[in-house]
């Protein structure tokens, strides 16, 4: 029998055949193969590893997060036919952040700690003075719970910045890919400073691994952590994650899911742990899941 490791994984993606054949040839760009919970649990619980806590992120392809809840119900039958198997695991979610869609009745859902932002690729000056805090997003900003964060991505630190502004100051935000998807413009690029620059000044801003997508090389990745450190505290940082299935190219081009498998996103921010505790002398456990408090709310 393997021996068991436990581990969280505050970012990953849970969804169906069903759920993309909702967005069939909508998209430029083939669909990726489902993701089911059941599947993603199995192959953690033979390889041995025993999850804690996993926190499904909106997908962003997808119109809503009704997969989300459907993942909920997923696991609570599975505790209920295989309690010893899968009765420890923790799981929570991260629902689309949109005014219409994150409703009073769907933030109240007991396992749902978040809203997520997503922008990919857009440009800085597409974050208008109003795009993210007229009437109807600051609506949705007060109907977010005191345990509740809003979940931001961007490729581009600017982008992440003008967002973050727009955010009142008591929302806690939790920040994807280490704030930055662009390793070759450097962790001293001046956006990226910046948004440092902020975070530390709200006081409430937590930047998330696994960091693969800021740079696929753990010794690059572990400069923009150690900076991160250095900004706001190691505090918060929460490096463990696999962000699977591992969809999408690096700005090489190289695919991600021929990069990464749900081992080898765990061995990754585990290298990337080490790099920066042997420059800073924080403990790796701590880089790992320091913050995973964030994900209990």
């Amino acid at each position: 029998m393997l021996p068991t490791t436990r581990r969280i994984d505050s970012h990953v993606h849970f969804y169906t055949s069903q759920d993309l054949r909702r967005v069939a040839g909508s998209l430029p760009y083939t669909l990726p193969e489902p993701h089911p919970l059941t599947a993603y649990l199995d192959e953690l619980i033979t390889a041995g590893i025993t999850p804690e806590v996993i926190n499904n992120v909106h997908l962003s392809i997808l119109p809503d997060s009704e997969n989300v809840f459907a993942s909920f119900e997923e696991l609570k039958q599975l505790q209920a036919t295989n309690p010893q198997r899968y009765g420890d695991i923790k799981l929570v979610g991260t629902i689309k952040a949109d005014p219409v869609y994150a409703t009073r009745a769907r933030l109240a859902h007991p396992q749902v700690i978040g809203a997520r932002i997503v922008l990919h690729d857009a440009r800085p000056e597409t974050v208008s003075a109003t795009r993210f805090s007229d009437e109807q997003w600051s609506a949705f900003y007060a109907r977010l719970l005191p345990h509740q964060h809003l979940h931001l991505y961007a490729k581009e630190a600017e982008t992440n910045l003008r967002v973050l502004r727009h955010i009142p100051d008591d929302i806690r935000v939790i920040i994807d890919h280490l704030g930055s998807c662009h390793s070759e413009r450097g962790s001293t690029e001046p956006a990226y400073l910046a948004l440092l620059l902020e975070a530390g000044r709200r006081g409430n801003v937590w930047f998330k691994g696994p960091g693969y997508r800021t740079s696929v090389s753990a010794e690059e990745t572990a400069r923009f952590v150690t900076q991160i450190i250095g900004a706001v505290g190691a505090d918060k940082v929460l490096l463990e994650a696999t962000d699977a299935p591992h969809v999408g190219t690096d700005n090489n081009g190289q695919s991600y899911a021929e990069l990464f498998d749900l081992n080898k996103a765990f061995t990754f921010v585990d290298a990337v742990a080490q790099q920066v505790s042997r420059q800073t002398r924080i403990p790796v456990g701590q880089l790992l899941r320091g913050a995973s408090g964030q994900l209990a709310g």
